[in-house]
């Protein structure tokens, strides 16, 4: 993923802080540090603890235990911040699926037609999680067990997702009829094939999706032909017929 834009890093923390000091442990004594300062770099360096333990070992091993020794802070501080790891969990998710949109949103507010500014957004979500793999293996993978408040956070983050896709729905050909559902079917859709690679191990090549995810995306809208064309899957009338005759 190659971008400067603050719209589209993937951060736990704003462009503008420094990450480096944020995530590093905080010099002991004196360091002339405000409380302000000090609260932040604790919660972003026990958010980063949280989505590497989760991301790696699962939510299942996502102890507190395990994130304090990743974050290097005391008990003490991380009831300060979560009331317990499932609350640590879900500000980590959160805070995933606010960068991720905010990405997405970026990516996908050009102006170009709706299945280029499609286009767009789904190449920076697969780049970006193909370089996030923890953060990809929470968002998709361990939230599914992580609880009810988990799924329920899950579940706006597929409402957004139906928004990106429901301009097909004025797309479609003159005279077809799309049903009103078919942008959170296809979002759906999409993130389990998103999931399915991710769960196989095979995160850094998710860009290789975008074809099919787009094909998946602009069919129930723009129809076959027109949206294997834009995906890059089109061919020419004839070539199916020619293999079959072959």
């Amino acid at each position: 993923m190659t971008t400067g834009d603050p719209r589209v890093s993937w951060r736990l923390v704003r462009e503008e802080e420094d990450l480096d000091w944020l995530l590093a442990p905080l010099p002991s004594g004196r360091h002339g540090l405000s409380r302000e300062q000090v609260v932040r770099s604790q919660r972003a360096r026990l958010l980063g603890a949280a989505i590497a333990v989760a991301g790696a070992d699962g939510y299942a091993a996502m102890t507190v235990s395990a994130v304090l020794a990743r974050a290097s802070i005391s008990r003490k501080t991380f009831y300060e911040q979560f009331a317990d790891r499932e609350h640590c969990f879900l500000a980590a998710y959160e805070h995933v699926l606010e960068r991720a949109d905010a990405g997405l949103r970026a990516a996908y507010e050009i102006d170009a037609p709706w299945p280029e500014r499609l286009r767009g957004a789904l190449t920076w979500a697969l780049d970006a999680l193909a370089a996030h793999e923890p953060e990809a293996r929470v968002a998709f993978v361990e939230v599914l067990g992580a609880g009810p408040h988990a799924l329920a956070l899950r579940d706006r983050a597929l409402a957004q997702l139906a928004r990106l896709l429901a301009p097909g729905l004025d797309a479609a050909p003159p005279g077809v009829e799309i049903p009103a559902s078919m942008p959170q079917a296809v979002g759906g859709a999409i993130c389990e094939l998103v999931a399915s690679r991710i769960r196989a191990g095979q995160v850094a090549a998710l860009p290789q999706l975008l074809p099919d995810l787009l094909y998946c995306a602009l069919a129930p809208f723009l129809g076959p032909l027109a949206a294997a064309q834009a995906s890059g899957l089109g061919q020419t009338p004839a070539e199916p017929r020619a293999r079959a005759h072959a």
